[in-house]
């Protein structure tokens, strides 16, 4: 049997007067909202919302945002500023988590998710608040929405080792990786983990490994004001020119010419007033 004081140190920091006005206050609300007939928005309209994303579906997610129910957002603080702050890491979170299920990686879709939401913590406007949970919402759906255009939908049962092998790439992104020393990590020999990669990957690692890499490239030049050295350096390339050669080759663009269609020269927008 279940013994309750050892649950106790848990929550040891919650009085039990905030527990006790915690219930009092939800009972208020309960019966405040069936005395107006107040509801919160509809679950089947989010059900379809988180599905879009899930499925990268972005035609679906507009169409989501547009739907006409009964209902309203529930009251998240006590400021509007607040609230709709509040609002927007709710979408966030919730996309981060769907987008996850759609097949994104965890890492890259919690790293997104820090960053918008310390966006959404210093922006002092509430509808940018809010439109950046909606943006994070369509990035997502965007993600989800490459990785299933990419190649053919995921076996039901992948391979341990190759997730494995794709966790350890992302989190040394930022060094020179070696196939011996994923090889060395996982415990695996280094030549059955290359042809184990091939086969259910239809890529070799290198090739992952370089594809991963110049995704973050593209981000750095879209976003920060970074230079190609500093960016080769960062990455692991051995040199500026390395870095550009690979790049072409991935992308058909040179790093100057990618970061002038695409570059994002100003981004204190979110700070103002839509």
């Amino acid at each position: 049997m279940h013994n309750p004081s050892s649950t106790a140190k848990h929550f040891d920091c919650i009085s039990e007067k905030m527990k006790q006005n915690i219930q009092k206050e939800f009972s208020d609300i309960l019966f405040t909202n069936q005395e107006y007939a107040q509801k919160h928005n509809p679950y089947d309209q989010e059900i379809r919302e988180m599905s879009s994303i899930r499925n990268g579906d972005l035609e679906q997610l507009v169409k989501s945002w547009e739907e006409d129910y009964i209902g309203k957002i529930g009251k998240l603080a006590r400021t509007p500023l607040r609230q709709s702050q509040n609002h927007g890491i709710v979408l966030v979170t919730i996309a981060s988590r769907a987008a996850i299920e759609g097949g994104l990686l965890p890492e890259i879709a919690y790293s997104l998710s820090d960053i918008y939401i310390q966006k959404i913590e210093e922006v002092q406007n509430p509808k940018t608040a809010f439109q950046l949970g909606r943006q994070a919402e369509y990035q997502y759906t965007m993600l989800v929405n490459e990785l299933k255009n990419k190649k053919p939908l995921p076996k039901t049962r992948q391979n341990t080792q190759i997730n494995k092998c794709k966790d350890y790439i992302f989190s040394h992104l930022h060094e020179k990786i070696t196939i011996s020393d994923i090889a060395e990590e996982l415990y695996i020999n280094k030549n059955y983990l290359c042809e184990l990669f091939k086969k259910e990957e239809n890529v070799t690692i290198g090739e992952y490994i370089l594809h991963q890499k110049i995704r973050l490239v593209q981000n750095m030049l879209i976003y920060s004001k970074y230079t190609y050295s500093e960016i080769a350096s960062y990455f692991g390339f051995s040199s500026q020119s390395h870095l550009g050669h690979q790049f072409k080759k991935v992308t058909g663009m040179t790093l100057h010419q990618y970061r002038e269609t695409y570059g994002v020269i100003d981004m204190d927008f979110l700070n103002k007033n839509c």
